[in-house]
């Protein structure tokens, strides 16, 4: 029992740390239409996360910026033994930003910013083939981030600011696998010939769907990092700069287990059968020792530097290439204890580092209008034999454009649209599975997200 115990929690905690481990990258409307390029750019108070450093260089004694995206994103897992496509119903990820930055003297600047640097929204469904293994989750962090910016030269600056980061999770995954309704109801059949109310049972286990589903839910402990950065504004047409973000440790102490039937017919049904089929049994049995038990676990989100390059060839076109290595690697495994039963988990994930490239141009049209596109790279930092339906990664192809409409000089409106879609059209792996054949859950992934954003800026 404690065996399935572990299997269970552990898959299921899982699911939030590659969640989490995820950014998503859309921290300001303006610069989404740019790829999310701008470590080497001057953005005002929108530089206090894209590069502390730069916010120095703000002209004006103010600047506010805010804003919010919608981020619709769907998936389709192909059974490549059957043929059969299931798809996901995600609702739509609303990641907000806002920050704010006062500049008392030349050489000195001050600001404070509100970002929500990862999270997630897969849904599934109850009654899938992997229902199992996911059937939703709701995640979601936040980090408040205070932050100084120092000229050290008139085009040579400094800044760092302080990450103060947490976040809460909720999801839900079956205890039996919904392909184990029909051995469950053809043995019920069996038994009718003893008994006519085994045969409605069998009935009754074949319309439902996941017969008996954990809830999971949790909030992480404040975790700290710094974001620390340096701009080099050459001349007038360059620029160089570079953004360091430390890893944080997140932890959960008192994440909570709920188990629920299908029906209180369906509860019935099953603690029947347990009487006489052991994995029914023990299922069950879990069922009753977890419900309202706690978890702790620890995981890391990976360290990021990120290189920047702004090149302005007049005073309409800006052209931006950034390079971000992100040190997935930190990721080797994960360990869930559970200190009631005493027990610890060791799930190996073995990431690896990766690499993120974008370009983004911006063209000034109008004193009023600027024209922005885009287009990204995006490396996967998960191997094939440990890729899942919980987070489908796959390398991927981000597409960007947006404009900005300034209706009076200290105010302005940034809107931005994002296409991803992945860079091989598709990507095959397997996660491993007792319940699935050859032991490996085994599926055909693609995806897509739409994302759109809005912002607003205010310089006075």
């Amino acid at each position: 029992m404690k065996k399935l115990l572990l299997s269970i929690l552990a898959a299921t905690f899982t699911m939030t740390a590659v969640a989490e481990g995820y950014q998503i990258n859309n921290f300001s409307a303006r610069q989404t239409g740019m790829a999310n390029t701008g470590v080497a750019m001057k953005l005002n108070s929108e530089s206090l996360y894209f590069n502390p450093a730069a916010a120095v260089f703000q002209e004006q004694l103010t600047s506010i910026s805010g804003g919010f995206a919608g981020i619709k994103s769907s998936v389709k897992a192909k059974n490549l033994a059957t043929s059969t496509i299931e798809n996901s119903d995600n609702a739509l990820s609303t990641p907000l930003h806002v920050y704010l930055n006062f500049k008392p003297c030349n050489f000195m600047s001050a600001g404070v910013a509100f970002y929500t640097p990862d999270g997630s929204a897969m849904n599934w469904g109850d009654n899938w083939s992997g229902a199992h293994m996911i059937q939703s989750i709701n995640l979601k962090a936040f980090t408040v981030q205070p932050t100084v910016s120092f000229k050290i030269l008139d085009n040579l600056s400094i800044g760092a600011g302080l990450m103060i980061s947490w976040g809460n999770f909720e999801l839900s995954k079956a205890v039996i696998p919904t392909t184990m309704n029909s051995m469950i109801a053809g043995a019920l059949q069996q038994a009718a010939a003893l008994n006519p109310v085994y045969g409605q049972y069998a009935q009754v286990i074949n319309n439902s769907g996941a017969l008996l589903s954990g809830e999971f839910s949790g909030d992480s402990k404040v975790a700290l990092g710094v974001n620390v950065g340096i701009l080099w504004d050459i001349n007038e047409q360059w620029s160089i700069g570079m953004n360091y973000r430390s890893q944080m440790n997140m932890k959960v102490e008192e994440g909570e287990a709920e188990f629920d039937y299908y029906s209180d017919h369906v509860q019935q049904i099953l603690q029947a059968v347990a009487q006489t089929n052991q994995s029914i049994a023990t299922a069950v049995g879990t069922a009753a020792l977890l419900d309202e038990e706690q978890l702790t676990a620890e995981l890391p989100l990976p360290q990021t530097i990120t290189w920047g390059v702004s090149y302005r060839p007049t005073t309409k076109w800006t052209v931006n290439a950034d390079v971000q290595w992100i040190g997935w690697k930190a990721y080797d495994e994960l360990n869930i204890k559970f200190p009631v039963q005493g027990v610890e988990q060791k799930s190996e994930k073995s990431y690896s580092n990766t690499i993120c490239a974008r370009v983004g141009a911006e063209y000034q049209a109008l004193d009023w209008l600027h024209a922005r596109a885009g287009v990204y790279f995006d490396q996967t930092p998960v191997k094939s034999k440990l890729l899942n339906p919980e987070t489908p990664s796959m390398n991927r192809m981000g597409y960007t454009c947006g404009l900005s409409l300034k209706p009076a000089d200290f105010m302005a409106i940034d809107l931005s649209y994002a296409f991803v879609n992945p860079a091989c059209c598709s990507r095959t792996g397997s996660y491993p599975d007792a319940y699935s054949t050859g032991g490996a859950f085994e599926r055909n992934y693609k995806l897509k997200a739409h994302i759109f954003s809005v912002g607003l800026r205010f310089d006075f």
